[in-house]
């Protein structure tokens, strides 16, 4: 009997930032009553921020967990993000998650995005947060943050799940350091997936910090009977994402030409998705996402469950290839959850 076998596995929606603010409110209920158990929702650039969004739903819902996926310290503060966090809190008592990760777009603003410089503020982002939270009251210094002995907590804390989110090794053993859970993002490839896993227990396994870590796998899924339609549709999801992911396709040795992401990029931007999607693999998509019938879906997540010792499974854009969440969630829900083993 394997590991993943003895335990109930978890199923968790993330959410864009792209509906009516009022819209989430049913949506998350709707979410809530089909029994998943955690409902992200994304935090990117020119959307509608996660925090106001999240307090809707806390508002709104019972017993969902609820959680932005995620934020960085670059567009928020770490004391922001802390004080935010605990008042979403407040009104979904101990239903809250907070993932946090590097970002992205910081191109689009001129902001150095090297990876040395996000993942170094990714580490102090974590760290800080858990210091705010401590109700700490000392300095704290580093590169990207600091905070003075007058810097702490003038409210209630609480015991706020820290999530890392993240496709990359140096990032995962950061995350087992101070998160009590990883999500990993658009990866289903198994090798990669335990390389990940293994990055996340050895940094758990040294700092000790956290006594029961969490890996949750997931990220860009569409699941229909119609397979054509459906590959259609994740095609043009993933051509948005794709020249951000390349690094993905490297560490899973998916071959591809390097001016065909750059076509991919200056065509998606121009709002060219039909020229761009002449450019994408299947290699490319059977790597980075889930997609196609129940059966077919069902069929890989459950190889993949065989292989790597997995906690939950996060679905995200754009679920399906109707136009209403609902019925896309309902689907995943119905058809795909029952064949899962």
């Amino acid at each position: 009997m394997t590991a993943n076998s003895q335990k109930k596995l978890k199923f968790y929606i993330a959410l864009q930032g792209n509906h009516n603010p009022n819209n989430y409110i049913k949506l998350s209920q709707h979410i809530e009553k089909l029994g998943f158990n955690r409902i992200y929702v994304y935090d990117d650039l020119f959307y509608y921020p996660s925090i106001p969004i999240l307090t809707l739903m806390a508002e709104h819902t019972k017993t969902i967990e609820i959680g932005p996926c995620l934020l960085n310290g670059f567009y928020r503060h770490p004391a922001i993000i802390t004080s935010s966090i605990l008042a979403i809190n407040e009104i979904a008592k101990n239903r809250t998650v907070l993932g946090l990760g590097r970002g992205a777009f910081f191109d689009f603003l001129g902001m150095d995005s090297s990876e040395e410089t996000t993942r170094q503020a990714f580490e102090e982002n974590v760290k800080l947060i858990s210091h705010f939270l401590a109700k700490k009251k000392e300095k704290f210094e580093g590169k990207h943050f600091n905070s003075n002995e007058n810097a702490f907590l003038r409210i209630e804390s609480a015991n706020i799940p820290l999530i890392g989110g993240t496709w990359n090794e140096d990032m995962a053993y950061i995350t087992g350091k101070y998160c009590d859970e990883i999500q990993i993002a658009d990866v289903w490839d198994i090798d990669y997936l335990n390389r990940l896993q293994n990055s996340f227990l050895i940094g758990n396994c040294e700092s000790n910090l956290v006594k029961n870590p969490k890996f949750s796998i997931g990220g860009i899924c569409c699941i229909s009977n119609d397979e054509i339609k459906c590959r259609k549709k994740v095609v043009e999801t993933l051509i948005v994402y794709l020249p951000y992911l390349t690094n993905i396709l490297d560490r899973c040795n998916v071959k591809y030409n390097k001016s065909d992401i750059e076509t991919i990029s200056k065509l998606s931007k121009a709002g060219k998705i039909k020229e761009a999607s002449k450019y994408v693999t299947n290699e490319m998509i059977d790597t980075l996402t889930i997609w196609g019938t129940p059966k077919k879906a069902a069929k890989r997540i459950n190889k993949t469950l065989e292989s790597v010792n997995v906690n939950s499974i996060m679905f995200s854009v754009p679920f399906g290839i109707e136009d209403s969440v609902e019925k896309n969630v309902e689907l995943i829900k119905n058809e795909l959850l029952p064949l899962i083993k």
